[in-house]
């Protein structure tokens, strides 16, 4: 043998848990939706557990998801490609994030929200703290428009 793999006639499942993406090559295409479900519990193991509710979605030749519901469906998605992109829901979504990134991304908003507040506070006009009453009439503050303090009680004088 030469080193090369002879995947001639061979089906690539690509299986995506979260962000973890799974290549497997498979040997038997009679595969059916049961033993898909297994083979996703040994790929996953520790990630998905047998009492999930999974949900096994293909991506087809345009781009969409296409729910995968038994062997019948799993039949007509290989033989859409070679190479079978699934994506696995649990329990209708995709598998929360681990608590170390939801630590990285609450860091992330943090910085980003200091960095808003500090370029909002660098546009201030020098003298007055706080927020500005002479917004204009069509600046929306939280998706409302405000009205200045101005047009409250008429004109100001």
């Amino acid at each position: 043998m030469n080193g090369q793999l002879d995947l001639s006639g061979k089906l690539i499942i690509k299986a995506q848990l979260g962000e973890d993406i799974r290549r497997i090559p498979i040997h038997n295409e009679d595969i059916t939706y049961d033993e898909l479900v297994l083979m996703m519990q040994r790929v996953f193991r520790g990630k998905l557990l047998s009492n999930d509710e999974v949900t096994i979605k293909y991506k087809d030749e345009d781009g969409d998801l296409i729910t995968i519901f038994d062997s019948s469906d799993l039949s007509f998605a290989i033989q859409c490609s070679r190479i079978l992109k699934l994506t696995l829901f649990v329990n209708g979504q995709p598998r929360p994030l681990e608590s170390s990134q939801v630590k990285y991304l609450r860091r992330e908003l943090i910085e980003l929200r200091n960095k808003v507040n500090r370029l909002l506070d660098s546009l201030e006009p020098p003298g007055e703290p706080g927020p500005s009453t002479n917004i204009p009439e069509n600046d929306t503050v939280d998706g409302r428009e405000e009205k200045s303090a101005s047009d409250s009680s008429g004109k100001q004088s």
